[in-house]
């Protein structure tokens, strides 16, 4: 289950606010500034999963930064639109 709700929509959202040449980091900071609760849910969500694991193994949470660029990544990948590659 996704930490954020009706990812694809903001994601959709968020593109269609942003040009045809952006990169990860900008939806990244498009998506903090549109969706601040979201980035703080996950923000919550990756540190309740690092206090429940035990002491030097990793959890499985991806870092929310990067959670929320594969969001980006597999709503692309699954809509098949093409985003500038540089990153």
């Amino acid at each position: 289950m996704s930490v954020i709700i009706n990812v694809d929509s903001k994601v959709e959202y968020i593109l269609s606010l942003l040009n045809n040449s952006y990169t990860e980091d900008e939806f990244l900071t498009k998506f903090k500034e549109i969706y601040p609760n979201d980035y703080e849910k996950c923000w919550k969500k990756f540190i309740m999963e690092e206090k429940n694991s035990k002491n030097g193994k990793p959890h499985p949470m991806q870092h929310p930064d990067k959670h929320i660029k594969n969001a980006l990544k597999s709503y692309i990948s699954r809509k098949k639109i093409n985003i500038n590659e540089n990153n």
